[in-house]
């Protein structure tokens, strides 16, 4: 009784020591989603319940001088972020949703880029104008110091965009390798993230200002993000730290097996000869037999029997390192899920039958490790 009940809690707590990282991944989307939805909901509330509480000295209409060209409101920028949305969404579900992501993404950058040519021309067509007519050319207004004039305020340039982006890529890299990868990404882009925030609360206030005032001084080009770049640099030297396998229980493991981790079923690393590797457990009877080492199946293509159950032998050689054997059909359903167990050790899989046709099966916790299952 008393061991039912502590294998109980044991198997209840392997879901936060040891989460499934394929659906944690599966569920950034959502989340993302979640969050996006919250925050137009707060911003909508607010533009909705704001009403004329100004006391004394109204809102100053913003007129640009002679001369000074002001791009319109562009939804582009909304629809580019939903474009890139819809992307990462693809990565991460892959399949169909994939070009369905990139084919959003590129009609969005090519309505972004249709809009920016057409300021362009705008832009062109007032300078030529006011050549023609002697007027000072649109963006040659002369101002004191380099300062906007009166009634102007004119946002500083800003680093947040590549910042973002750079973070963008650390997220994608961890979704494609897993692991810890995934957990410094989601961190570089909750660190670069905030740091925007943060910009388009004083910008906010900043305008609120120029409202009341009728006009800011700029503050001019910002300094270099040193200490982002640094956290950054950090985040991305600790994830390719520990999945290279250089430290004890990273995800090659390399270390700890040349530590002599013990084996299951009570081998030890080392042989009579002295060496240093970790012998390969002893293999159970089974239809089929897969084996994972360094992050990544040996065997990528096996066979077995249509309709009818066969068992895997699955073999965890990744010292410290967890693995398991998922199994989906061509449309990415999962028909199977093995449990994940930390190398090195071995289990068998009882797979229910299934019909003659072609399926993938790949690691829960590691999406890159990938192999083809033939039923015929």
């Amino acid at each position: 009784m008393i061991q039912q009940l502590w294998d109980s809690i044991i198997e209840f707590s392997a879901q936060f020591v040891i989460p499934d990282w394929g659906s944690l991944v599966g569920l950034i989307p959502i989340l993302l989603a979640g969050l996006v939805f919250l925050f137009v909901t707060w911003t909508i509330y607010r533009f909705a319940t704001a009403g004329p509480t100004r006391r004394g000295r109204g809102r100053l209409e913003p007129i640009p001088p002679p001369g000074t060209h002001m791009p319109g409101p562009s939804f582009a920028p909304l629809l580019g972020a939903f474009g890139a949305f819809m992307m990462v969404f693809g990565l991460v579900v892959g399949g169909l949703w994939l070009w369905v992501g990139a084919a959003v993404l590129a009609v969005t950058l090519l309505y972004w880029g249709r809009e920016a040519l057409r300021e362009y021309d705008h832009v062109q067509a007032a300078d030529s104008a006011a050549t023609s007519s002697a007027l000072i050319p649109a963006g040659m207004l002369p101002t004191p110091e380099g300062r906007p004039p009166a009634g102007v305020h004119i946002p500083a340039p800003s680093f947040r965009p590549l910042l973002v982006a750079i973070a963008m890529t650390l997220l994608v890299a961890g979704m494609v390798v897993g692991g810890w990868a995934l957990l410094f990404g989601a961190i570089a882009v909750l660190v670069t993230g905030l740091g925007w925030l943060r910009d388009a609360r004083r910008e906010y206030v900043a305008v609120e200002k120029a409202d009341e005032t009728g006009h800011l001084e700029t503050d001019g080009s910002p300094a270099w993000p040193i200490a982002t770049f640094a956290v950054l640099a950090l985040i991305l030297a600790g994830g390719l730290l520990l999945t290279s396998g250089l430290l004890p229980n990273s995800q090659n493991g390399e270390t700890a097996a040349a530590s002599g981790a013990p084996a299951a079923g009570g081998g030890s690393a080392g042989g009579a000869g002295g060496g240093s590797s970790t012998p390969a457990p002893s293999l159970p009877n089974a239809d089929v037999t897969v084996t994972a080492e360094n992050i990544a199946y040996t065997e990528t293509s096996i066979t077995a029997s249509p309709n009818v159950q066969f068992k895997i032998a699955f073999v965890n050689k990744d010292v410290g390192v967890p693995h398991n054997i998922a199994i989906n059909d061509a449309s990415g359903k999962e028909l199977f899920k093995g449990a994940i167990i930390t190398g090195p050790a071995v289990t068998v899989y009882d797979v229910p039958p299934l019909p003659a046709g072609t399926y993938t099966f790949v690691c829960s916790v590691h999406p890159n490790m990938t192999g083809t299952l033939t039923i015929q």
